[in-house]
């Protein structure tokens, strides 16, 4: 789609001036005449949204009420002045809107806002619009999505009305700051916008880079976001069913420390402190559930689409029957009036502040851990008054600062749900290969024919994609009579929800992964074994606690074994090793605790 040029447009009344910016004029006629303007007048020239802004900004510095000498004579010198210094050619000049003018436009643009589809897209803009950042394209598949078709030209009919009613703000996507900078107005990027010349555009345009997973934006494309005050939602006061599995005293105690601290003014964050497989999400569900019969709209964000996927049917099976919303790449599943939304950290870059409650799960998770673009999309889809909540298993040595200084909140999990201890790794000292296929070594060679004696699923970590796909062809060369049961996996992997699939069901019994498994997915009886966990820039203390809390997941097998194997031992594995020990003498230590309470049942 061609980059649309917006017109200057402006509205006299004896009262004053009013500046606009609009596609087409005529869209513009008819609320002119209801408003009671006396004449409205247009600048001749078009012009890209993002110079069109600046243009509307320097007009209406002229037109503020209590400044003398504003004419459209000096506006319009202003216009020419501003066009030339951002290489315009030619100059333009005003011409009063008349019906003349625009003898087809004006009756295209009455039928336009007259027909049902159009009719249908005003009931339905000020429902799905509200709390989002999107462009057109990605309107029109939301409404789509919601059953409506329209033309460009009827959704921005629609949508210019709503601007001239004060309830949309248009914003170009890659836009000027106050000192004449572009950035990005979707995640803020500023130091990497750059200049390309892309196939729908006639002209080289402005680029964010930073973003463009969610689909490119330009200084050509626009975004839409609704301005007003939220629509307000009346509480139910009657919460959702909710049916959840039992849960244990220290899942139980979490449930009270939450709600108390959701009921609370403050503090405004609280971390969810659980080890691995301790039941964390479903410790937030009765808190969600208050949420909701408040009237109050939640945010549950994930870091990766694998497990917003599986958290989804969680959902639905907790809560049955309640609709909500859910988003990640390649799916989308939306509900008008839904209060509760699932989705991807990406996705918070197509929120505005419009959230009660936001909770991240896996928070310090790749890549909302250590990403100030994401985390800056997360402080804002927040509203002034929401609450915010990190649950995780390795939590930033930051937070656990802040939760002993009392500036957080702190809910702590010690157990696993069935009361097991969390799997010690053991670290192994070997030599590796060197080279791609070199030599399989010994430790992994007992480590699979343990798998295989035992009728286990093993997974083995190595650092980069590149090792992942040799050592697994050198396994499958190794072990010929296998080979069809062991395969590999990383994030580039176009199969892997497939292969994902197929370990699961017993397909497969070995995977050779990347940090992709780290964390979020349960499989039953695995062991598992982490190669070069003397790399610390990928397998840091958190990620080797994460990768170890995969194994003993399930009270049918709370074992299995970890092994952390590396040329040296280094003080990362040793330390996670010894967080480990740790977390388990805190769980022993809360159930001798439990067991000599005066109060217990």
């Amino acid at each position: 789609m061609l980059p649309a040029p917006y017109y200057l447009v402006l509205f006299q009344q004896e009262t004053g001036w009013e500046v606009i910016l609009s596609p087409d004029p005529a869209l513009d006629w008819q609320w002119s005449v209801n408003q009671g303007y006396d004449r409205v007048w247009v600048w001749d020239r078009p012009f890209p949204l993002w110079l069109a802004e600046r243009m509307q900004e320097k007009l209406r510095l002229l037109t503020v009420k209590g400044k003398a000498g504003f004419s459209r004579h000096r506006g319009g010198r202003v216009l020419n002045k501003t066009a030339r210094s951002h290489g315009e050619v030619g100059e333009g000049t005003w011409q009063r809107l008349t019906v003349e003018m625009f003898p087809c436009s004006l009756p295209a643009a009455a039928a336009a806002q007259a027909g049902e589809s159009s009719c249908r897209l005003q009931a339905l803009l000020p429902k799905l619009l509200p709390g989002r950042s999107l462009t057109l394209s990605e309107l029109r598949r939301v409404l789509e999505r919601a059953g409506v078709r329209s033309t460009d030209y009827q959704l921005t009919g629609v949508l210019q009305q709503l601007i001239l009613e004060g309830k949309v703000q248009r914003l170009a996507a890659v836009g000027l700051d106050k000192l004449g900078r572009f950035y990005c107005r979707r995640c803020g990027e500023q130091e990497q916008i750059y200049v390309e010349r892309l196939s729908s555009a006639p002209q080289p345009c402005r680029v964010c880079p930073s973003c463009r997973e969610l689909g490119t934006l330009t200084d050509g494309i626009t975004l839409y976001r609704w301005r007003v005050e939220l629509p307000r939602i009346k509480p139910s006061g009657v919460p959702p069913p909710l049916a959840l599995p039992a849960l244990t005293i220290w899942q139980e105690q979490a449930v009270r420390e939450s709600l108390e601290f959701w009921r609370q003014p403050e503090p405004r964050t609280l971390l969810v402190w659980a080890v691995c497989g301790a039941g964390k999400t479903e410790v937030v569900f009765p808190l969600i559930r208050d949420a909701l019969a408040a009237g109050k709209r939640v945010l549950l964000a994930v870091p990766r689409r694998e497990i917003v996927r599986e958290l989804g049917e969680r959902i639905k099976r907790c809560f049955p029957g309640l609709a909500f919303t859910i988003l990640y790449g390649g799916h989308k599943e939306e509900f008008p009036a839904a209060l509760l939304t699932v989705t991807t950290t990406h996705q918070l870059l197509r929120f505005t502040s419009c959230f009660d409650l936001v909770i991240v799960d896996e928070a310090d998770a790749f890549p909302l851990y250590g990403n100030p673009m994401l985390n800056a999309a997360l402080e804002r889809v927040i509203l002034p008054t929401g609450k915010k909540i990190y649950m995780t298993a390795t939590p930033d040595p930051s937070w656990q600062r802040r939760a002993r200084r009392g500036e957080i909140g702190v809910v702590k999990i010690p157990l696993r749900y069935h009361g097991r201890p969390l799997p010690v790794p053991t670290l192994i000292r070997t030599a590796l290969p060197a080279k791609k296929g070199e030599f399989i070594p010994p430790v992994v060679k007992e480590f699979i024919f343990r798998l295989r004696t035992q009728e286990r699923k093993g997974l083995i970590f190595l650092p980069t994609v590149q090792g992942v796909e040799a050592f697994a062809r050198s396994l499958q060369q190794e072990l010929p009579n296998q080979a069809d049961q062991i395969d590999y996996i990383h994030a580039r992997d176009p199969l892997r929800e497939e292969k994902v699939k197929r370990f699961s069901t017993g397909q497969l019994h070995l995977l050779v992964t990347t940090t992709l498994l780290e964390r979020g997915l349960n499989f039953d009886r695995l062991d598992l074994l982490v190669l070069y966990a003397d790399q610390e820039r990928i397998f840091s203390v958190e990620t080797l606690i994460q990768i170890a809390g995969r194994v003993g997941r399930s009270a049918a097998d709370p074992g299995g074994v970890v092994y952390f194997v590396a040329e040296s031992i280094t003080g990362t594995m040793k330390t996670a090793h010894q967080e480990i020990v740790r977390m388990n003498k805190e769980g022993n230590s809360f159930i001798k605790k439990k067991a000599t309470s005066p109060d217990r049942e």
